[in-house]
């Protein structure tokens, strides 16, 4: 049987790739009708979606969106990490505070454990100077996604709450288990010479705006995205 938990989640575009076509990633993921496109790029075997499609347009519904969504493999942690990634580098704010909550709503989908994008990849320029600055600005997403999660766990929001809360000081008295960042975001040094990213206006950091500490640390200079949420 084929084994579709052995297929990495494809790497997204390099940051120079993305800034150099913002609108096709807001073509790609519109605010609209988001869960059309909240799935992995990945394509199930052939079979299944012949099988797939002809259980959705025998439903009821017989929704174009659901017909897509099923020529994918479900959404996974790490593909949704690749969108946050696009819509910081692209400056989306709203989807990208969109994306950072739909992530912390997915309670099994623990930070620590997003892959490496360097890590047992097949991508032919894994080892480019473009893969290490997309790799850099991962790293500093995440340590932005471990503040943004960890706010709201210190508070006692933990991140399998329900919608409506009627309890809380049931709520409050659960364990409070933080986040933590991936291993190789930890380990990952400073890349030299660093690297400005512009924001929608095509302005770099400068003076009178801070670069954000956690890309700096990776050489990655960007202005500090908008990450508070609830």
């Amino acid at each position: 049987m084929h084994d579709l938990q052995t297929n990495a989640e494809p790497l997204p575009p390099f940051v120079s790739q993305l800034l150099a076509d913002r609108a096709k990633i807001i073509r790609l993921f519109p605010i609209r009708r988001q869960m059309d496109w909240r799935h992995s790029q990945l394509r199930p075997p052939l079979l299944q979606r012949v099988l797939s499609f002809g259980t959705s347009s025998s439903s009821s519904s017989g929704s174009a969106g659901s017909s897509n969504s099923s020529s994918y493999l479900p959404d996974n942690p790490a593909a949704s990490f690749y969108r946050l990634y696009q819509f910081l580098v692209i400056d989306w704010t709203i989807q990208f505070r969109n994306e950072l909550e739909y992530f912390w709503g997915q309670a099994s989908w623990a930070l620590a454990t997003l892959p490496d994008p360097l890590g047992d990849s097949k991508d032919s320029n894994s080892g480019s100077s473009e893969a290490r600055i997309r790799k850099a600005v991962m790293a500093g997403l995440t340590r932005i996604m471990k503040k943004a999660y960890n706010r709201l766990i210190s508070e006692g929001l933990s991140r399998d709450a329900p919608p409506m809360v009627d309890d809380w000081e049931e709520l409050r008295a659960r364990p409070r288990v933080l986040e933590e960042i991936p291993k190789w975001a930890e380990e990952m040094g400073r890349i030299e010479p660093g690297v400005d990213i512009p924001n929608v206006e095509g302005k770099v950091v400068g003076e009178g705006e801070e670069a954000s500490e956690d890309f700096a640390r990776y050489g990655i200079r960007i202005a500090e995205p908008l990450w508070v949420f609830v």
